[in-house]
C-alpha cells in the first residue's frame, strides 16, 4: 500500500513538473518573441553614445541663442561699441583703416560715411 502511495505521488509530482515546464516553456518563448523584436528595432536605429547626446544638446542651445538673437541697427552697433571704436580712433586708426580691417575679417555693411557721422556726434 505504501508503495501504491509513493508511486501515486511520484506520478503526481512528475506531472506538476511537466505543467511547470509548459509554463516555463511558453514564458520563454514570449520572453524570446520580445527579445527578437527588440533586437530587430535595435538594428533598425543608430545607437548614441553620450558623447552624441551632448553635441545634440550644444547644438539645440545653439540654436536657442541663434533664435534669441536680436537684429540691430547699423547706428545701434556702432553706439554698443562706441568705447572700442573710440578708442582705436584715439590710437590714431583712420576710418580706412578700419574698413579695411573689418573688410579682411569678412565684416560688411559698414562704410566711410557711417564711421564719419558717428565720429562727429560723438565729438
Amino acid at each position: 500500500m505504501q508503495d501504491q502511495n509513493i508511486l501515486k505521488f511520484d506520478i503526481e509530482n512528475l506531472d506538476d513538473k511537466k505543467l511547470d515546464c509548459l509554463k516555463d516553456n511558453s514564458f520563454e518563448d514570449k520572453v524570446q518573441k520580445e527579445e527578437k523584436h527588440s533586437k530587430f528595432v535595435e538594428k533598425n536605429q543608430k545607437i548614441y553614445s553620450e558623447n552624441d547626446s551632448k553635441k545634440f544638446e550644444d547644438i539645440l542651445l545653439r540654436h536657442i541663442q541663434k533664435m534669441n538673437e536680436k537684429s540691430i541697427t547699423r547706428n545701434q552697433l556702432l553706439t554698443q561699441h562706441k568705447q572700442i571704436l573710440l578708442q582705436l580712433f584715439g590710437l590714431g586708426a583712420t576710418i580706412q583703416e578700419v574698413l579695411h580691417f573689418l573688410k579682411e575679417n569678412n565684416f560688411t555693411g559698414i562704410t566711410a560715411e557711417n564711421l564719419n557721422e558717428f565720429l562727429k556726434k560723438k565729438k
